[in-house]
């Protein structure tokens, strides 16, 4: 009965402290936050490699790899590090543990339960993954082809020396609305 209590107590002990996983827990949302702003690409960057660097302890697997894929494309295409994490489909690949988590005291969902019953496919077919890619419509592209479409026919009447200047002003506030 004592060993029992002592190694419980010794595992107790052993583990990451309430104090050390709230503030890796609040660095993270920290970072998930600034990619809702308009920040800058290498403060978002510094920020992801600074929790990489001192705040994953006692952190999920989930978390890490989401932050890691982040750092990866903020380093490498600029087009990706615009784009927001969660705009529907995950613009980093295939995130094995579901969407990015949202509340630093939510628990992260559970990936070992999927695995293990084979509902997750362990790696895509390399020809689905292309066929798949081909067929997907960036986001916003019906929107933007419409505001295309009003910008052409606003265009067309401003030919021959007319300012086009609202068919601009237009075609710029019609643009952003695609992507609320």
């Amino acid at each position: 009965m004592r060993l029992a209590l002592l190694l419980a107590l010794v595992a107790v002990a052993c583990g990451p402290s309430f104090q050390a996983v709230y503030e890796c827990d609040v660095h993270f949302e920290h970072c998930y936050a600034l990619e809702e702003t308009a920040v800058s690409t290498a403060l978002k960057r510094q920020c992801w490699q600074d929790w990489l660097k001192g705040y994953t302890y006692g952190q999920s697997r989930d978390r890490i790899e989401y932050a890691s894929k982040r750092d990866a494309a903020l380093s490498s295409d600029p087009l990706l590090s615009s784009v927001a994490p969660n705009p529907g489909p995950d613009p980093l690949g295939d995130h094995a543990g579901g969407p990015a988590p949202t509340n630093a005291f939510a628990p992260p969902p559970n990936v070992a339960s999927a695995e293990a019953s084979g509902s997750v496919p362990a790696s895509p077919d390399a020809g689905s993954a292309k066929s798949d890619v081909a067929s997907r419509v960036p986001p916003g592209a019906h929107c933007g082809d419409a505001c295309v479409k009003t910008w052409s026919a606003c265009s067309e009447e401003c030919e021959g020396g007319a300012s086009c200047a609202p068919c601009d002003r237009a075609y710029r506030t019609c643009v952003p609305a695609c992507f609320q």
